[in-house]
């Protein structure tokens, strides 16, 4: 298995973490230097990913993410990222309440990482306008 092969699978072990909420193996995958750059959440830490993952979790407990597609070069790693889920819980932050609707929407991760292996850096962009209209925030667009 060559490098780009490896980040890849970290990244792959990444969601599935998260997807499982074992957050005990973000220690193997993200350094504890990590930075996370997400539109409107700068500086976002290891403890910020798990609280990020369990308000969706709340919003949506069947919530579930899937590695689309990927390819790297070198440290880093892009990956194509489909998120799904039932908003029964509310989304308090976007001021949603619970209505049943279903988000499937996609995203883009990159990553970059340490001489260890672990994912240091990670940038994500979301199709906001999209997860937005499919919970009945904002009209779809024609």
């Amino acid at each position: 298995m060559d490098e780009v092969e490896r980040n890849i699978a970290v990244v792959r072990r990444l969601e599935d973490a998260f997807n499982q909420r074992h957050y005990a193996d973000l220690n193997h995958l993200v350094a504890g230097a990590f930075e996370g750059h997400n539109p409107g959440s700068n500086d976002v830490t290891v403890e910020g990913l798990v609280a990020i993952n369990e308000s969706w979790h709340a919003a949506m407990p069947d919530n579930r993410t899937e590695v689309v597609s990927t390819f790297g070069e070198g440290d880093r790693v892009v990956a194509r990222i489909q998120d799904r889920g039932t908003n029964t819980g509310g989304l308090p932050w976007f001021g949603i309440p619970a209505n049943g609707l279903v988000m499937n929407m996609g995203w883009v991760q990159i990553t970059r990482r340490g001489r260890d292996g672990r994912i240091i850096e990670m940038w994500a962009l979301a199709d906001l306008p999209s997860r937005l209209s499919q919970l009945g925030t904002v009209a779809r667009p024609r």
